[in-house]
């Protein structure tokens, strides 16, 4: 895996390319939650590429770029991933997003008329309410007191539930993860977090027409069923599924369903088109 890095209009990307090996198999942008960066979700990239030329990119403030001050927005981080798409020639893709990236994705569709279709694990519409001091809390954690930050970040995500696979090995290793970051990446998380405390989705969001899918854990606490389900019902041509026995990790516990579940707009899109095309050599 070759990752590369390039300055557009001041603002740091990271990025890799996994070729697909069919000729005419379209291209995926692949975005990732906070506190993940490209390493990280190599199995879900693998995946993915099977199906679609992918991209994987890190926008400036999230994975391994320079931290990105909040008083840039998400709307703007969507804008910059849009000059990056722009900047790679990219003409029409399929967008993929994990957790914080579904709200830059939400708005990146908004602003580009050629994405196919947008597939989103773990996403809701900003905050809600009665999480928003506990992530406040967790800021003054990451910023004074990394071992409790790892504590309580995981332990808001994740709940102790027997029937999910692996899910104390899962917590646990987690919470070593996080106490393994840089202070760089600490400081990119609090950023963007701020960022999704303050996000409000764009006026035009009922606008979005393209085929999306959003799916969380069924017992995630952070992105509950109703918050996810909110975030659905403002989008015109959402489905929306809960994966069983899994939380906000669910892309962990789950790693094989989570896979098949982001790719099932693009093989039905895949096969869409396909039947159009043997409509039209009929006629």
């Amino acid at each position: 895996m070759s990752i590369h890095k390039i300055i557009l209009n001041n603002h740091q990307y990271r990025y890799t390319f996994y070729k697909n090996s069919h000729l005419n198999a379209p291209v995926g942008i692949f975005l990732m939650g906070n506190l993940q960066e490209i390493e990280s979700v190599a199995f879900f990239s693998e995946r993915f590429s099977a199906h679609v030329n992918l991209f994987v990119v890190e926008v400036p403030g999230t994975g391994l770029t320079e931290p990105l001050p909040a008083v840039f927005t998400i709307q703007d981080q969507a804008s910059m991933l849009l000059c990056f798409i722009k900047h790679m020639n990219i003409e029409k893709a399929h967008i993929l997003a994990f957790s914080y990236a579904t709200p830059v994705a939400l708005e990146l569709c908004l602003r580009w008329s050629s994405a196919l279709t947008l597939s989103m694990c773990g996403g809701m519409a900003g905050i809600p309410s009665t999480s928003r001091l506990a992530t406040m809390a967790i800021l003054g954690d990451a910023i004074r007191d990394r071992k409790r930050f790892a504590e309580e970040f995981i332990k808001g995500l994740t709940v102790a539930d027997g029937s999910i696979p692996r899910g104390k090995v899962i917590a646990r290793s987690a919470r070593q993860k996080v106490l393994q970051y840089s202070e760089k990446q600490v400081r990119c998380f609090c950023e963007n977090t701020v960022r999704i405390l303050a996000y409000t989705p764009s006026d035009n969001i009922a606008e979005l027409n393209i085929p999306c899918f959003l799916f969380i854990g069924q017992k995630d606490p952070y992105v509950t069923k109703k918050n996810a389900q909110q975030l659905a019902s403002l989008l015109p041509n959402c489905q929306f599924k809960t994966v069983d026995n899994a939380d906000h990790l669910v892309h962990l516990e789950k790693p094989d369903e989570t896979a098949e579940l982001m790719m099932h707009l693009v093989k039905s899109n895949y096969r869409n088109n396909l039947m159009i095309d043997a409509s039209n050599n009929v006629l």
